[in-house]
């Protein structure tokens, strides 16, 4: 098993974050990515349809890597929020949208309408993504691995 490239760990974690599964070759570090069942529509399934079958023929081969759960990405807001000047505006408005009813919506929309805060998280946000995804591949070696 050869390393993935720091090219190829960010594309998976850009790609998952837009909704997408990576199916990734532990043998030749081969990587596909579907989208998760969420939004995919098997009637509109003739993209896929190669990978798909790639999949199924060397089921063995391949090991998921999906996006982080809802208590992770929550995580990445909360970490973001910790990192911001204390007393500021923008802390404690996130602060606020994260203990609401939907905080998922509302730091979105706060975030959103920050300025150049909005950018940070993003940066932030992407940073998150890349050291996700190399945990989640250093676990599937660690354990999901012959």
């Amino acid at each position: 098993m050869t390393a993935l490239t720091s090219e190829q760990i960010k594309e998976i974690a850009d790609t998952i974050d837009c909704g997408f599964v990576c199916h990734w070759n532990i043998k030749n570090n081969r990587l596909i990515f579907i989208p998760n069942d969420e939004g995919f529509d098997p009637a509109y399934n003739d993209a896929w349809d190669e990978d798909i079958k790639e999949l199924k023929t060397n089921s063995s081969e391949y090991k998921e890597i999906e996006k982080p759960d809802s208590t992770e990405s929550f995580r990445f807001m909360e970490d973001f929020t910790d990192e911001l000047p204390d007393n500021t505006r923008i802390k404690v408005t996130l602060i606020e949208a994260l203990n609401k009813r939907k905080p998922f919506r509302e730091f979105k929309y706060e975030i959103d309408n920050s300025g150049d805060y909005r950018q940070l998280w993003f940066d932030f946000k992407n940073q998150k993504m890349i050291e996700y995804v190399k945990d989640r591949i250093d676990y599937i070696i660690k354990y999901e691995t012959d």
